[in-house]
């Protein structure tokens, strides 16, 4: 029921791009930023997560209209803010939070940045989303009904080597069909990154649950009923988004075309 909520309308905001999307992004930025926050300060400091989730949602928002070099000094500006207000009132966990405030900006830069891309910007992040969405269908799909051996016991007990096949293979059949519905992407390609871009997925909802572990948390939050917080949902979206935008950039084409 939250995914038939949520997605109609981000779905709309994608597709129209610009400002619209920016402001998403920027909402998503400053939710995971606020979350990240709370984690770490074992949710104590509302006002280093208000200074680190406004400072990260400014940053990406002002992207959309800003040169480089002006959103390189609002990130200054921002995380300089959140690294004083964390010193005076969190002094050891500062480190923590800028490290935050920068998983929170850089995948969503990123994200913007693979959405401006011309011609295929839409095309490329709707199919990572897919691709990412597909592989959590399918691992939870697979997990369930075959069970078996855990992928990561010490981390995330519930994920097994099973579910992530699961995924790697959902993911690979949305890459198949991206393939078909994308008239210059390759079916075949497409099929092939599916396994890869469920692996990235994968890893990064590991990473996310390593961090939970370790400051004794179940739920990154609870704005998402039935997923948590928005980093429980995005978690996976943001590695796969930010090795993505690296391969395209490193590249100089995406991979679509290939």
């Amino acid at each position: 029921m939250s995914s038939v909520v949520i997605l109609p309308p981000a779905a709309t905001l994608l597709v129209l791009g610009g400002w619209y999307f920016a402001g998403l992004v920027a909402l998503i930025a400053g939710c995971m930023a606020w979350e990240w926050t709370r984690i770490v300060s074992q949710n104590d400091n509302r006002m280093v997560a208000g200074l680190a989730a406004a400072g990260c949602a400014v940053v990406v928002g002002a992207s959309a209209i800003a040169t480089p070099s002006v959103v390189a000094y609002l990130a200054v500006a921002a995380l300089a803010i959140v690294m004083v207000g964390t010193v005076v009132r969190v002094e050891r966990r500062w480190g923590w939070i800028i490290a935050g405030c920068v998983v929170a900006c850089v995948p969503c830069l990123a994200a913007l940045w693979l959405r401006a891309g011309e011609p295929l910007g839409l095309a490329l992040m709707a199919w990572l989303i897919a691709a990412v969405v597909a592989t959590d269908i399918g691992a939870y799909i697979a997990g369930k009904r075959i069970g078996g051996a855990r992928l990561a016991p010490r981390i995330s007990p519930n994920k097994t080597w099973a579910g992530l096949i699961g995924g790697m293979a959902a993911s690979a059949g949305v890459g198949w069909g991206g393939g078909i519905v994308i008239a210059e992407a390759d079916s075949m390609v497409l099929a092939g990154l599916g396994p890869l871009v469920a692996i990235t997925a994968q890893i990064g909802d590991l990473l996310e649950s390593l961090l939970k572990r370790k400051f004794g948390v179940k739920d990154s939050g609870g704005l998402i009923p039935g997923h948590g917080g928005v980093l429980d949902r995005l978690d996976g979206h943001l590695i796969v988004i930010l090795v993505t935008s690296v391969v395209v950039l490193v590249s100089g084409q995406t991979p679509l075309l290939w």
